[in-house]
């Protein structure tokens, strides 16, 4: 099974340098380190170049955000040939003997899962709580992980998630109109929903935890927007709980009290009312694989 490590940067060289080190540091390593440079301008290709010839580097030219930058990342490692991409972040550092677990699973399965992904911890090495896994409620999917050594979940953070790329060649690439939060629940939830998905124990990756957002500021509006987004594109069938409108009440709820925290309240208006607009009027583009390579559709315009 050949696997491409997909790693999405921008601007921070001396994190990235540790996550490249920790790849090349893996006893099963992978087949081909793919960097998707997001516009950074602290010298980190050029350290990249310098220090690791031998990885694969896209510029995008600008920052994409993380879900613009995977899927550049998937795309070229769909090209490329792969089975697997392993999708992180630039912070992230897999800890040693990370990977041959992910592909043992993948390759041990009858029917091979859409992701299987690592156990997320912070740098006390204690569960990370940004980054807890989505249990499956299907016994029967919980019974097949189980076998393989795992727990069955839903979807997955792109910290460590191992994906399968056929099955990702035959569906939209992550939704990059995302630009940063839940393009990754979304994609992963996609790849699992006509198979299982899987968090495996016994990979391990290291991440900081998510920062405090009592205040969102600005990012409130991506915070708002995607998470009805990935509801209204959510394939399960809808159920009173996953009624978009309720969710709109939801992220209405989550805005006011965002409001009475913010420091700057215009700033605070502008991103809740646009955040609510966009999540229900409006709908991400959707990219097949073979359509960014081709350029049929460009990111960042």
């Amino acid at each position: 099974m050949s696997v491409a490590a997909v790693v999405v940067s921008y601007n921070r060289v001396d994190l990235l340098r540790k996550c490249l080190s920790a790849l090349q540091s893996q006893d099963r390593q992978p087949d081909e380190i793919i960097l998707v440079d997001n516009g950074s301008t602290d010298g980190s290709v050029a350290m990249v170049r310098e220090e690791f010839p031998e990885v694969s580097v896209f510029e995008t030219g600008a920052n994409l955000g993380g879900a613009g930058g995977f899927a550049w990342g998937i795309e070229h490692a769909i090209a490329a040939g792969h089975d697997c991409a392993w999708l992180m972040d630039d912070d992230a550092e897999p800890l040693p003997g990370s990977l041959a677990p992910l592909v043992k699973a993948m390759e041990s399965a009858t029917d091979r899962p859409g992701f299987v992904t690592s156990l997320v911890l912070n740098p006390e090495g204690s569960p990370n709580s940004g980054h807890l896994p989505d249990l499956t409620p299907a016994p029967e999917k919980q019974l097949t992980a189980n076998a393989l050594g795992g727990i069955a979940v839903d979807s997955a953070s792109f910290v460590g998630v191992l994906i399968d790329l056929v099955a990702a060649a035959k569906m939209p690439l992550p939704y990059a109109d995302f630009f940063i939060w839940f393009d990754d629940a979304e994609y992963t939830r996609r790849l699992s929903s006509s198979t299982f998905g899987m968090m495996l124990p016994d990979s391990r990756i290291s991440h900081p935890e998510k920062q405090n957002q009592t205040d969102m500021g600005g990012r409130l509006f991506y915070y708002i927007r995607n998470n009805l987004w990935r509801r209204r594109l959510d394939p399960a069938p809808r159920t009173l709980l996953q009624n978009p409108v309720r969710w709109a009440a939801g992220m209405a709820v989550l805005a006011l009290r965002q409001g009475l925290a913010a420091e700057d309240r215009r700033l605070w208006l502008r991103s809740a009312g646009r955040g609510l607009y966009e999540g229900l009027v409006r709908s991400p583009r959707t990219i097949w694989p073979g359509q960014l390579l081709a350029k049929t559709v460009r990111l960042g315009d």
